[in-house]
């Protein structure tokens, strides 16, 4: 069996195995991005590996619904982890909020030989250069070769070339940036310096970076000693810098009020109570359209009041101007 169609396989065997409730044929279309067809030769084909899949049906599935899974599990050796997917794991975790998923994930790299000393520290220096600013909504796919040549630009402070098609243009065109970090959101992006400012790092969406190169010419960087990428991150309420840091204050009433008090907005949030069992939340950040687009969450609207300072306030009336030109009213 050639290379490419074995790799093939034993991702189709390792999503199978890694759900307790199998997979529908549509499942496995969605994961591969493969046709029905394919996706069923494949399943039959597990044989040829020394690995059978079976189907079974959930009682709330529709009546015509198989799902999938493996009879006997794959082989230990072949599930290990490599550096890369572990250094990558110990990332994640290190990002993420004390829990059922945190611990689970925890198990799973204790069961795994850790990374070598050289490659550890390489881990560690790309978690504190990796940033995650919320997870809720749609992840895209990035290419892995892009990935892989930031993270080295990252590591050894290098000088790179990306090519990178901003939002609403046409033409994607070659940028030279100094990679800062990364930070993860809604989408992913890389935070680097054009070379022709100086400490002003501007986000790059992951998806639309279309290739990557090393600068050879301008060769490695240094970034100020005074400077951290986690602080920098943290000066923000989303993903995006305004030039100036707002002292905000937020007043939540009633339904809002009981579900403010359990959140975490941002690092610097301060709570008290007020008037009518109202809740106040003061936090001093940047990031004022982003923390508009939060306080618009149907969690928040009609129960929330903008009332410092005033150019927020200002920003968002200008943005509920926008949004009611989405709506046309029929005139009587």
């Amino acid at each position: 069996m050639a290379y490419g169609k074995l790799r093939d396989m034993l991702e189709l065997a390792i999503e199978l195995q890694a759900t307790s409730i199998g997979l529908s044929i549509q499942d496995l279309m969605e994961k591969t991005g493969r046709s029905r067809k394919t996706v069923e030769r494949m399943l039959g084909g597990l044989r040829d590996i020394g690995m059978t899949a079976t189907y079974f049906s959930l009682d709330e599935d529709h009546h015509r619904t198989k799902r999938w899974r493996l009879k006997r599990g794959i082989p230990e050796q072949l599930l290990r982890l490599s550096s890369q997917e572990r250094s990558a794991l110990e990332r994640h975790v290190a990002s993420m909020p004390s829990g059922v998923e945190e611990k689970a994930l925890r198990k799973l790299l204790a069961s795994h030989a850790p990374l070598g000393k050289y490659l550890a520290a390489e881990a560690q220096e790309l978690i504190d250069r990796t940033a995650y600013i919320g997870r809720v909504g749609p992840m895209l796919r990035v290419d892995q070769s892009v990935m892989s040549a930031l993270e080295n630009g990252i590591l050894g402070f290098q000088t790179l070339k990306i090519k990178y098609r901003a939002l609403g243009q046409g033409k994607a065109s070659w940028r030279i940036v100094e990679p800062l970090g990364l930070l993860f959101g809604r989408f992913g992006y890389l935070v680097a310096n054009n070379i022709k400012t100086r400490m002003k790092p501007l986000s790059y969406r992951l998806d639309l970076i279309e290739e990557v190169e090393r600068a050879e010419k301008s060769g490695t960087f240094q970034v100020p000693h005074n400077w951290e990428f986690k602080k920098w991150a943290e000066e923000s309420f989303g993903i995006f810098h305004g030039d100036r840091v707002l002292n905000v204050k937020l007043r939540f009433s009633g339904e809002a009020a009981r579900r403010a008090e359990k959140i975490r907005f941002h690092s610097s949030q301060t709570m008290g109570y007020g008037r009518r069992q109202t809740l106040i939340v003061k936090l001093r950040c940047k990031g004022a359209r982003e923390l508009i687009h939060e306080l618009c969450h149907p969690d928040w609207i009609g129960q929330v009041i903008v009332e410092e300072p005033e150019e927020l306030k200002e920003e968002y009336q200008a943005y509920l101007n926008i949004l009611g030109t989405a709506i046309v009213m029929r005139k009587p």
